[in-house]
């Protein structure tokens, strides 16, 4: 759920952000059409010192909302909304400023257009505020305090005008707490599915992974080998090119376990599952725990040559691995032997044949005295 919060704040912080170069850029424009329709009035030049501050303060929100906008992702989105409210609050106060500055010396009919221009600027800054209805706040307030203060030798029309000003602040700030909760819960519910959505992914792919890869040594299990065979099967016996089968076993492994114990025999067979897969160069290659201390290469478009090869760089990773076994009588180290099956499926016949031949190859080898590979009789390629 934290992190669903997270993800939601995150969301705000751009919404907030996204809208605040527009903001900007509102406050800019507006801030020349009051300048242009007020300074006139102003006897001083206070009303340039006011509309430099207008626009430097513009100019720091619209870069600060770009910059944070890009680099959202990478940061906790609280300082930044902080920052936010910050400067939407300084943008409110320069306003009220404004106000107090041309108020006094306008004229009548001037003063209820400034009290105009100030309930259209405030339902500006609505919908870029609608997630955050404390920025909004921040503000407005300095201008409402603002407008009241000047109010003193306020006419009544000017009074209506502030009135009802104030009323629709008071509604908006009831429409913007409704919103912002029902946006928030929206943006809480996508975030929420979408955490549901990556946690179900993650199980299925964790579930496929366990269906796929035995548990030890993280290799295909039987039933993926199989699977892999008889396709390969199929597609060479159309393309009437060669599939090759490894089937390979360690040599001596039982007295490897009663002597150096199960938990040593694992990490064995997890070590040389390992060797196994560097052995394999292309991507259609792949090797399987076939049972036991057994394991299975199939290669598909290689001849005996090709297969040969394979099994010397299995043999020669292991003898570089050096893997201790003192209860071997083939080498003082781990070893293996292989049985090598190559032929040109024919789609009548059963993958049976091949791993049977690959079988018998892998007796042979044993028979030879082990750690050696030797290819099948017959189906030679």
């Amino acid at each position: 759920m934290r992190n669903v919060q997270l993800q939601v704040n995150t969301e705000n912080a751009r919404y907030l952000l996204n809208n605040g170069r527009l903001v900007a850029l509102m406050t800019v424009a507006y801030s020349l059409i009051w300048w242009c329709l007020f300074a006139p009035s102003l006897s001083s030049s206070l009303h340039l010192l006011w509309l430099f501050c207008m626009l430097a303060l513009s100019a720091v929100f619209y870069f600060f909302a770009r910059i944070q906008s890009e680099v959202i992702d990478d940061f906790v989105p609280a300082p930044q909304l902080t920052r936010y409210f910050s400067l939407a609050t300084s943008s409110g106060v320069l306003w009220a400023v404004g106000i107090l500055l041309f108020m006094p010396v306008l004229p009548a009919s001037e003063r209820l257009l400034l009290v105009v221009l100030v309930g259209a600027l405030l339902s500006l800054v609505v919908v870029p505020n609608l997630l955050s209805i404390r920025s909004f706040n921040g503000f407005s307030i300095p201008l409402l305090l603002a407008l009241l203060v000047s109010m003193v030798e306020a006419s009544r029309t000017e009074w209506v005008a502030c009135l009802v000003l104030l009323l629709s602040w008071g509604v908006l700030n009831i429409v913007l707490r409704r919103a912002e909760t029902l946006v928030k819960a929206n943006f809480s519910e996508g975030a929420l599915n979408r955490a549901k959505a990556l946690e179900l992914a993650d199980s299925h792919a964790l579930m496929r992974h366990q269906s796929e890869r035995d548990a030890l040594t993280g290799l295909y299990n039987r039933a993926i080998f199989e699977q892999t065979l008889a396709l390969h099967w199929r597609l060479s016996s159309r393309a009437n090119t060669s599939l090759s089968l490894l089937l390979i076993d360690v040599d001596f492994f039982k007295p490897y376990n009663d002597h150096y114990g199960h938990v040593a025999g694992d990490q064995c067979l997890s070590k040389v599952a390992n060797l196994f897969t560097q052995a394999l160069q292309r991507e259609d290659d792949i090797v399987a725990r076939y049972g036991g201390e057994e394991f299975v290469m199939v290669l598909p478009n290689t001849d005996t040559k090709g297969a040969l090869q394979v099994a010397g760089r299995v043999r020669t990773l292991m003898a570089e691995a050096k893997l201790r076994h003192e209860y071997s009588t083939a080498a003082s180290y781990v070893t293996v032997s292989i049985g090598i099956s190559c032929l040109i499926p024919v789609a009548q016949q059963s993958t049976k044949e091949i791993v049977d031949k690959a079988d018998k190859a892998l007796y042979r080898a044993k028979q030879l005295g082990r750690n050696q590979a030797v290819v099948a009789a017959r189906g030679e390629v």
